[in-house]
């Protein structure tokens, strides 16, 4: 038989205390995280001081009582309601959304009103509570807004478990919102002690939620990374477009998703390169290339998949275009580049121009890479007359038949 040993006491005080600490942990652990991630460094700092203020906050409850009552009162519940409003910052930020300031500032500035009266009459602490509740259900509830409806946020696993817990916070806050009123109401006297039962309540939820918040938060920030890496690895190192591999993948995709829909490709090559590279060295060279990656993509639709071919090649499929529109474009390019200028390392300028090959993707009923490269094939045979008949120039497939 095992003796019956006494157990720790599970007070409120006791869990206030841990929670503090651990959000405070959570805090120094996102500082070091931001550190070692710049691209997402302004969410997790954004999220650190969310933690930093919950360790506040939890930490001025536990001390109540031993330290001045405004400090502890107006500071915690300020410092509370500033929790959901950096979380909504940072998974704004870190989604690229846009951030709701306005909400947050109007949240934390109302909590901040609302808990002044307290200080000359403590009775008048169920106005805090109605307010603080009521502003940290609304900000729950705008990151469960932003967790369900955010283009990024809903492919994301971790975003509808953020987006219920959210959602489940501002439920219960708003119910606390709404018993406090309803107390107050009635005349009954309101509770205003750390350790009171409705407070213990919704601070351990709140509690609850910022761990489980975090957790989820910390999973985003790593799969961001983890896409961010994988986009890195399909983008080229000069130019920033496609590769020649990730775009022929992305191109098959689409096609293969969009059988016998209308496409067209256009081969870019740029005139006399080799004398670019010769007369004005290698960095001329690639400031050529980034130059004409530029007016590909600004020529090119929001829909249409820029790569770079190979060297000084590159290639467009041009989505739902025929064969007149994708000339159209190879005649904008071309004449675009003519008219404007490289700007090369040592100050100085240097003209160039292009020459460019434009083919119809061919009629199909499945949209197989064979179609793709065909189509391809047709567009560089184009390429070559266009530069055979004097470059500067946008050549049609159909014109070489």
């Amino acid at each position: 038989m095992f003796p019956d040993l006494p157990g720790p006491p599970l007070d409120t005080r006791t869990l206030l205390f841990a929670t503090a600490m651990v959000s405070f942990v959570m805090a120094a652990f996102t500082a070091s995280v931001a550190r070692s991630m710049p691209e997402q460094a302004r969410g997790l700092r954004l999220w650190t001081l969310a933690n930093s203020a919950a360790g506040v906050a939890f930490l001025m409850y536990f001390l109540r009582g031993h330290i001045p009552f405004g400090l502890s009162f107006v500071g915690a519940n300020v410092a509370v309601t500033a929790v959901p409003a950096l979380f909504l910052h940072a998974q704004a930020r870190l989604l690229d959304a846009p951030p709701r300031r306005q909400l947050s500032r109007w949240a934390v500035g109302l909590a901040t009103v609302s808990v002044l009266p307290a200080l000359f009459d403590p009775h008048l602490g169920w106005l805090a509570a109605v307010v603080v509740s009521g502003a940290i259900a609304t900000l729950a509830g705008a990151i469960a807004h932003l967790m369900w409806t955010d283009p990024q946020a809903r492919t994301l696993a971790s975003s509808r478990f953020v987006g219920l817990a959210a959602a489940s916070a501002a439920a219960a806050v708003a119910w606390r919102a709404g018993s406090s009123a309803w107390r107050a109401l009635q005349g009954m006297s309101y509770d205003i002690h750390a350790t009171a039962p409705a407070h213990t309540v919704s601070l351990l939820l709140g509690g609850l939620f910022l761990v489980a918040a975090s957790v989820s938060f910390m999973s985003t920030v790593h799969e961001l990374s983890r896409r961010a890496i994988s986009e890195r690895a399909r983008r080229d190192g000069l130019t920033g477009v496609l590769t020649r591999t990730a775009f022929y993948e992305e191109a098959r995709q689409r096609l293969a998703a969009q059988p016998g829909a209308r496409y067209a490709v256009a081969m870019i090559d740029v005139d006399h390169f080799k004398r670019i590279n010769d007369g004005h060295g290698h960095a001329a060279g690639d400031q050529a290339i980034v130059h004409l990656a530029r007016e590909v993509s600004a020529n090119a639709r929001v829909g249409d998949l820029v790569g770079r071919y190979g060297g000084e090649e590159f290639i467009v499929l041009l989505d739902g275009a025929d064969l007149a529109a994708a000339h159209r474009f190879g005649q904008r390019l071309v004449d675009s580049v003519r008219q404007t200028s490289v700007r090369l390392p040592n100050g100085l300028s240097l003209s160039c121009t292009v020459s460019a090959g434009v083919a119809e993707g061919l009629p199909t009923r499945t949209a197989g890479s064979q179609d793709l490269e065909q189509t391809i094939a047709l567009a560089d045979a184009a390429l070559y007359i266009a530069k055979a008949q004097g470059r500067d120039r946008v050549h049609s497939a159909l014109e070489a038949t």
